[in-house]
């Protein structure tokens, strides 16, 4: 007989490890072949690290690799939902394992995905992309940045003018609020991204965004950082949003005193001085910078962005 998914034997008094209502538990072989069965019910799994199959490809063949070790492949109602790095591992390096294959009939597939063990560290966009959601590196990095903003933001009152990411304290005349990392997202369980994303489901919009204006050039701004610009203005101001980004990519049609031709010159310095490292630039300063530019756009009034430092609260844009 075969199980639910017609790729291996139902278990037999050899065979069965286990076997409770909803799960089948089968010790199995698994063949190049069988491997490459499995693998086509990898559906809205976590796309596969090439660098841990590679290193389980490399303890397969040098006979590192031990059977049995407690590992199992996991299917739920005929959908692989864990053990693709092993069975792609087993394709590339042509050996022939035995493990143990799980299939599950009950219970809800999301939550088994949280709760199994993982042979390769499940990430936030390794979650977005269970969730079918596209540039999941990116649409992680910018729901995570827009939520942190907002939530000092919100941590910080009615009246407030200016927050910061560096401590946890409040300034003497209590305008600015100083937000800990630790009130922030960046410390959530990646399972809880999903979340975030409901939370702000513009956030899809504003990393396709980032991702496109991170590879024009020169490049002012890593793709995440565009992304958190353009969903906080767009939240604010579509129309105006569009002619600042725009203006700030290009830099054409700008006078001297323009506060969008200042902020890109001071991202042009930051990124192109040989003591920074060009490929990152702290959110604290390019909130900083970008936000009193985008505050003095709005106001037509004048700013000096020469006088902001990565240590300075930021002021909250309106």
């Amino acid at each position: 007989m075969q199980t639910g998914n017609g790729l291996a034997n139902q278990p037999t008094a050899s065979n069965a490890n286990n076997t409770r209502k909803g799960d089948i538990i089968t010790e199995e072989v698994i063949t190049p072949a069988l491997a490459e069965k499995m693998l086509k019910l990898n559906r809205q799994n976590r796309p596969i690290r090439d660098t841990h199959v590679a290193f389980l490809v490399n303890e397969m063949v040098t006979g590192n690799w031990e059977s049995m070790n407690g590992d199992t492949i996991i299917f739920h109602r005929g959908v692989l939902i864990d053990g693709q790095h092993r069975l792609k591992a087993v394709i590339l390096s042509g050996v022939t394992i035995r493990s143990y294959v799980v299939h599950k009939t009950t219970g809800d597939r999301d939550k088994i995905r949280q709760t199994k063990g993982n042979g390769a560290v499940r990430t936030a966009a390794d979650e977005l992309a269970a969730q079918g959601e596209k540039n999941c590196k990116g649409l992680a990095s910018v729901v995570v940045a827009v939520d942190r903003y907002f939530s000092a933001i919100e941590a910080a009152g009615s009246s407030a003018s200016e927050i910061s990411f560096s401590s946890q304290t409040r300034s003497a005349n209590k305008t600015t609020y100083v937000a800990s990392a630790k009130h922030h997202t960046a410390k959530l369980p990646q399972r809880h991204i999903p979340l975030l994303v409901a939370r702000y489901p513009h956030t899809r919009e504003s990393a396709a965004y980032g991702k496109a204006q991170g590879q024009r050039k020169p490049r002012l701004l890593s793709p995440n950082h565009w992304g958190l610009l353009h969903f906080i203005y767009h939240e604010i101001d579509s129309d105006c949003a569009d002619r600042f980004l725009e203006a700030l990519c290009t830099g054409e049609n700008l006078t001297r005193q323009s506060p969008i031709l200042q902020l890109r010159e001071r991202l042009l310095s930051i990124t192109t001085d040989s003591k920074n490292n060009s490929s990152f630039v702290g959110t604290q300063i390019v909130l900083g910078l970008a936000n009193a530019a985008w505050n003095a756009y709005r106001t037509d009034k004048p700013v000096n962005l020469k006088k902001i430092t990565a240590g300075d609260p930021i002021q909250i844009a309106r």
